[in-house]
């Protein structure tokens, strides 16, 4: 019996770890064409979000910057997540989805009229990005 009570301990820690790994947006990409409305609520790197559509982050959708609305990824110049952050976080983004990178919807965000792929490459965005953790 001690036995069988370890395997399930053993099994249900590698469960929660599990659903730990898969990160913190963790609702469904959606289509091509889709429009999002929300705030960012975690920036995974210098070019992927999470747009959270409900309070939990079965409700935050992942998404990378296409670069100035275009349907590649913003990818091939590396910029620091603090940038991001300092544009993006806490605010308010829409976001039209024009394709696909791998798995995460590719969108085109705006935050007050503006890209905000273009508002974390302003050097301010830069410089104030230095001081998130």
């Amino acid at each position: 019996m001690r036995v069988r009570v370890s395997s399930i301990a053993v099994l249900f820690g590698l469960a929660v770890a599990g659903s730990a790994w898969a990160g913190p947006c963790q609702a469904p990409a959606p289509a091509v064409g889709a429009e999002l409305h929300g705030p960012v609520l975690h920036v995974l790197d210098g070019h992927r979000l999470c747009i959270a559509l409900g309070a939990t982050p079965d409700r935050w959708v992942a998404v990378s910057l296409a670069q100035n609305g275009l349907t590649h990824a913003s990818a091939s110049s590396p910029r620091p997540r603090g940038a991001l952050m300092a544009a993006a976080f806490g605010q308010n983004v829409t976001c039209k989805v024009v394709g696909r990178d791998g798995g995460t919807a590719l969108a085109a965000c705006m935050l007050d009229g503006q890209s905000v792929d273009r508002l974390a490459d302003h050097a301010h965005a830069s410089q104030d990005g230095q001081f998130w953790r």
